[in-house]
């Protein structure tokens, strides 16, 4: 996303709202899916290369191992990186709160408002989003090293 400043995603209908997660739930059960699929395929080639006797066919079916592999984390990657969960990964507040409430440790809640906060160039749901940014004020208004570090990386000093 090209944005230059914080872009919100929030729904107040709750019918959107239902929507919404319906999709985010999809889409993250597709891709777990097809991640399992991928692995499962390439546990297959590992087993035959490890089993073959043949080197050239045992590189072979590492290239192709690795092949899946590769996809697969690709996969992993790019779910994690989407609007689908927060950018704060085990560490966002919604997702804290909700395994306090039953919420499985390895589901993420998709139910989320989200935004989009450029300079970090990632997603977070709106209670880390605001936690990132009442931090950035405090960290701005002492001139904290680390903050003023970040600035110079990033060209704004």
């Amino acid at each position: 996303m090209k944005a230059k400043k914080i872009v919100r995603g929030e729904l107040e209908n709750p019918a959107l709202r239902r929507i919404r997660k319906g999709f985010r739930d999809i889409i993250e059960l597709t891709v777990k899916q097809e991640i399992s699929r991928l692995y499962a395929i390439s546990r297959v080639y590992r087993k035959r290369s490890q089993e073959s006797t043949d080197p050239v066919e045992r590189e072979r079916l590492e290239r192709k191992d690795d092949k899946f592999m590769k996809v697969g984390s690709r996969l992993r990657h790019s779910l994690s990186e989407s609007i689908i969960q927060c950018g704060s990964r085990g560490g966002c507040s919604s997702y804290i709160e909700a395994t306090n409430h039953g919420l499985h440790p390895e589901n993420s809640p998709t139910n989320l408002d989200m935004a989009w906060i450029p300079f970090l160039e990632a997603w977070f749901c709106t209670k880390c989003c605001k936690n990132l940014i009442e931090g950035d004020k405090l960290l701005r208004k002492e001139e904290h090293p680390d903050y003023m570090h970040q600035l110079r990386e990033g060209g704004f000093l």
